[in-house]
C-alpha cells in the first residue's frame, strides 16, 4: 500500500517540517546530510566519543540514551524511572555544551520506549531530548505506544522517529511498510526512523518505498551487510549487498532532508574506532561526488 495524492501533500508539509527542526546538525557532502550513530562506539564513555567524531570532523550525531541515563539492569526499572523523573535538565545541558565546545550536534536522541512508560514518564523524556539539544526523538516502540507519545510530540514540537523492532508480521509491530503509514496517520509528528538491517520488510521495491516516504524519515541507519550468507555478516560499507550506494545517490539527486545515520557495527580484533569512522564516511563521500 503506497500513499495517496493527498497523503503525498501532507508528506511533503511534513518534509518543511523536518527541516527546520534538523537545523543545520551533521556534515553535508552534494546537500545529504551525514552523521554517525553512538550505537558504533558501544563499550566507550561519551568522553571517547566525542574525541573520535570530532578528530573525524563529522557535525552530528545520533545520541543513545546509554551513553546518557545510569546503567541500571531490568530489576531495576523503577530506579531508573525516578532517575528520569528527577535528573536535573542542567545535567543534561552540561552534556550539551561538551558537545558544542566540540562542534558536535545532536540531531537525534535515541531511547526505546515501552508501555511500562508513564505519561509523566514521557513528558520528562520529551524535555530531555530538548536539553541534549535535538528536536528529533528517536525511538523502538510500537502503534499503541505511538499513538500515547503523539500528543506530547505536539505539545513540546518534537518530531519522532520510530525504528523497527523487527516483528513485522505483529500489527501492532513496527517495521513493514504498512506499519510506517498506519504510523503516520496518527499525528504529522509522527515519523519514521528506518534500519538497513530490516529493509526488505518495508516491501517488494524497499528502496521505492524510500523514495516515497523520504519526507517523514528523521534518520536512516545506515550500515552494510552481506545478505546472501548464513549467518549474514555485518560489513564495511561497499563490501556487503544492501543498497547503500543507491540510497545515497537517490538521496542526491532528489535532495532529500533527513540524515543518513552511520553505524559501524562489524568489528574485529584491533579494530581503531576513528580509522573505521572515518573509512565509514569516505566511503559515502566518494559514492555522493561521483
Amino acid at each position: 500500500m503506497l500513499p495517496t495524492r493527498r497523503e503525498f501533500g501532507g508528506l511533503a508539509l511534513a518534509g518543511l517540517a523536518l527541516a527546520r527542526i534538523a537545523g543545520a546538525h551533521g556534515t553535508r557532502c552534494k546537500g545529504v546530510r551525514l552523521g554517525v550513530g553512538t550505537y558504533s562506539f558501544r563499550g566507550l564513555k561519551l568522553d571517547e566519543i566525542i574525541r573520535i567524531v570530532a578528530a573525524a570532523k563529522i557535525g552530528g550525531i545520533e545520541l543513545e540514551s546509554p551513553f546518557v541515563e545510569p546503567a541500571l539492569p531490568r530489576a531495576q526499572r523503577e530506579a531508573l524511572r525516578q532517575w528520569r523523573l528527577t535528573v536535573k535538565l542542567d545535567e543534561l545541558k552540561t552534556i550539551r555544551k561538551k558537545l558544542d565546545q566540540a562542534g558536535i550536534g545532536v540531531y537525534a536522541y535515541s531511547l526505546p520506549i515501552d508501555g511500562s512508560f508513564t505519561d509523566e514518564e514521557i513528558d520528562r523524556v520529551m524535555l530531555m531530548t530538548q536539553a541534549l539539544g535535538s528536536r528529533v526523538l528517536n525511538t523502538s516502540t510500537t502503534l499503541p505506544v505511538a499513538r500515547r507519545l503523539a500528543p506530547f510530540a505536539e505539545k513540546h514540537k518534537l518530531l519522532v522517529g520510530l525504528h523497527p523492532n523487527g516483528n513485522a508480521s505483529d500489527p501492532n509491530s513496527i517495521g513493514s511498510g504498512v506499519s510506517y503509514l498506519k504510523a503516520f496517520e496518527i499525528s504529522p509528528r509522527i515519523y519514521a526512523n528506518p534500519d538497513l538491517y530490516l529493509f526488505r520488510n518495508w516491501g517488494p521495491d524497499p528502496v521505492a518505498f524510500l523514495r516515497r516516504i523520504h519526507s517523514r524519515i528523521t534518520t536512516l541507519h545506515f550500515h552494510d551487510r552481506k545478505l546472501n550468507q548464513t549467518p549474514q555478516i555485518w560489513a564495511p560499507f561497499g563490501e556487503g549487498d544492501t543498497p547503500t550506494r543507491e540510497l545515497l545517490l537517490l538521496a542526491r539527486n532528489e535532495k532529500y532532508r533527513f540524515t543518513f545515520s552511520i553505524e559501524r557495527i562489524y568489528t574485529f580484533p584491533g579494530l581503531d574506532q576513528l580509522t573505521e569512522i572515518l573509512n565509514s564516511l569516505h566511503y559515502c563521500e566518494k559514492v555522493l561526488r561521483s
